[in-house]
């Protein structure tokens, strides 16, 4: 007969070990740690929509952010971040992974410019006269989307 022992049980370590990944914010095997407000790309300087104010008008099913620097996690591990947009009604559309794109002919915000942009998933499509809230996400990690800006359809 066995008797207990002051030894954790191998499920009890395996828990343990399990949260310690999603306190490391690396649940799903992502590597953008967030940083004290958990917030994903926690050392980015500033980001905003590349065309805030209106639906992209190039090619609407993509949305393009803009960054001020390239030294951050969205620069370094670009295809880890995607964009969440939740419409004014709580719909929400996701794109796929991010990619650096160019736009020359776009707008520049900042003093250095990085352009980003996603694909909307599953040939999804945005609705006219909605207002779209853009978050920058890391899908495989356990930070906090951040706001990036809004725009209308």
């Amino acid at each position: 007969m066995r008797t207990p022992s002051s030894r954790p049980s191998r499920l009890v370590r395996a828990l343990f070990a399990v949260a310690l990944v999603a306190l490391a914010g690396c649940g799903g095997g992502g590597s953008s740690l967030p940083n004290s407000n958990g917030i994903c790309d926690s050392n980015a300087g500033s980001i905003s929509l590349a065309r805030p104010g209106q639906a992209p008008q190039n090619n609407p099913s993509q949305i393009e952010i803009v960054a001020s620097t390239n030294t951050d996690q969205l620069n370094q591990s670009t295809s880890q971040f995607d964009l969440n947009l939740v419409d004014n009604f709580g719909n929400e559309i996701d794109t796929g992974p991010l990619t650096a794109v160019s736009d020359t002919g776009g707008p520049h915000p900042y003093t250095n410019d990085f352009f980003y942009a996603g694909t909307l998933l599953n040939g999804a499509s945005l609705q006219f006269g909605r207002t779209y809230n853009v978050y920058l996400n890391a899908p495989n990690s356990a930070c906090q989307r951040g706001f990036v800006g809004s725009f209308s359809t």
